[in-house]
């Protein structure tokens, strides 16, 4: 679908550059494997917690845990399970890294981009059975409601992964981000494509960058890497 036009309906689209507005991308995202389940769980999930209501300082914690971990999550996992090794236990026995390698080779084409729908239920069942060890733990801890403030801690971290796909896909796209938070995602994650792909490994947050020294002072204290479409491999 290479001549398909910029703005051409989401079922047409193959590739992210094809896609040149945030109402294009947003319509891509929706009708993507990964935006059809992950959304309307989101949406299940929001319109839950507010019937359920009971507001109190358990949320609030829940809410400012999931913030402050997901750059350093977001670090771990694209660090040591999407950039490992072929030959490492992560890539033969789940395969982690293989369709990451293929989205490094081809950053544009949105097999690779994106999850599968099986892998975002997949991601979402995970991170619901973590969230009800750490949410309840730490409710307690603050003082509140255990249920109510575990189904926001869901929520949001639903909510994460949802923004995660988003927001992955808005900067392989030819749009260009206007406010500075976007802005910046974009320029560092292409920076971790066509740079050096050791550094800026953040996608929605660059805290996990910040704390682990990986995030240059700027885009020339690092060498050009030329192993950045392969992973660290040599290219044939």
């Amino acid at each position: 679908m290479a001549d398909a036009p910029v703005g051409a309906p989401s079922a047409a689209v193959t590739r992210s550059d094809e896609l040149a507005t945030k109402r294009a991308t947003w319509r891509g995202f929706r009708a993507s494997p990964s935006g059809r389940v992950i959304l309307p769980v989101v949406a299940a999930s929001v319109c839950a917690r507010v019937l359920v209501g009971e507001w109190g300082r358990g949320d609030l914690a829940v809410v400012a845990a999931v913030a402050v971990a997901t750059g350093p999550v977001e670090w771990f996992i694209h660090k040591y399970l999407l950039h490992a090794a072929p030959e490492a236990w992560t890539s033969r026995r789940l395969g982690t890294g293989s369709g990451h390698r293929e989205h490094h080779l081809d950053p544009p084409e949105l097999r690779w981009l994106l999850l599968r729908g099986i892998d975002a239920a997949v991601f979402l069942v995970l991170l619901g059975l973590v969230t009800l060890v750490w949410a309840p733990l730490l409710t307690l801890l603050v003082g509140g409601d255990v249920w109510p403030s575990l189904l926001t801690a869901f929520t949001v971290t639903a909510a994460g992964l949802g923004h995660y796909e988003w927001t992955h896909l808005l900067v392989h796209t030819r749009y260009r981000p206007r406010s500075r938070y976007y802005a910046r995602l974009a320029r560092n994650h292409r920076r971790h494509h066509y740079r050096n792909e050791g550094h800026w490994l953040g996608v929605t947050s660059n805290l996990g960058d910040r704390l682990l020294r990986t995030y240059p002072a700027s885009a020339g204290a690092v060498p050009l890497s030329g192993t950045a479409r392969t992973l660290g491999q040599p290219s044939d």
